[in-house]
């Protein structure tokens, strides 16, 4: 992932402060290389080691890690083929320690209420029948009025909203009223600063950039099933659930 990637990825966990100092390294992209961590600190009146855990936050090793990378953003990486692209992406933004997160939230749930639609729809009811064969609390809600009621008559339910664009007018009318209602709220889209991620309390994200040929929608929905089934093994393993090869 490239760095305003990695931003995205992590951005509901940012304080005030980290934030500054992303806006800071994002102006000065350019000669980044020529920074000094002590010349940060200072100017935010704080300390190395809070420029180092924000580096690690972000996934590098550390401050040199992150010039590093960005300086050398620019230089294309050669991938065999765009498969293996959308593969190592996808692998790179499994996060275990926020997969932890979401899975806290989903053993205290007392019922997990799937949403999707379109093409995705078709996608999402497959990882739900997973997820009900180790939790049976898990459900595809199929129609917007099941969905609406439940969030409307429901008492600290978890919904659970899967959409690559992020961006579809319904759905985030339903996490804004979900969200007004105190419910939990989960999100996966494709890694970009859209609305739904916004809203959610744990925000998922896999990459899959919409593609078409001519107006039909062609993009690739493997990344959210890869991406959901490293959620279903540990969260199956956490249940003692034992996955059996037949």
């Amino acid at each position: 992932m490239n760095f305003e990637e990695r931003v995205i990825n992590e951005s509901a966990h940012f304080t005030d402060l980290e934030d500054e100092i992303i806006e800071y390294f994002e102006k000065n992209k350019q000669n980044i290389e020529f920074i000094k961590i002590t010349t940060i600190a200072e100017k935010f009146y704080t300390v190395p080691n809070t420029v180092s855990r924000l580096c690690h936050k972000l996934g590098y090793s550390g401050f040199s890690d992150l010039k590093h990378s960005v300086k050398n953003e620019n230089n294309h990486f050669l991938y065999n083929s765009d498969t293996e692209q959308l593969l190592t992406k996808n692998v790179e933004l499994i996060n275990e320690s926020k997969n932890q997160k979401i899975i806290d939230k989903l053993k205290s749930s007392k019922r997990i209420n799937f949403y999707s639609m379109g093409q995705t729809a078709y996608v999402t009811r497959l990882i739900v029948d997973n997820f009900y064969s180790i939790d049976y609390k898990s459900y595809f809600c199929n129609y917007p009025n099941e969905l609406q009621h439940l969030i409307r008559h429901g008492e600290n339910e978890l919904f659970f909203f899967i959409s690559l664009s992020g961006e579809k007018k319904q759905m985030i009318e339903f996490a804004q009223e979900a969200k007004d209602q105190n419910h939990q709220i989960i999100s996966l889209t494709h890694l970009t600063n859209n609305t739904l991620a916004r809203l959610s309390d744990e925000r998922m994200f896999c990459y899959s950039p919409e593609q078409r040929i001519d107006e039909y929608n062609v993009t690739d929905k493997a990344p959210i099933l890869l991406v959901m089934n490293k959620l279903f093994k540990k969260y199956a393993k956490q249940l003692n659930k034992k996955i059996t090869l037949v």
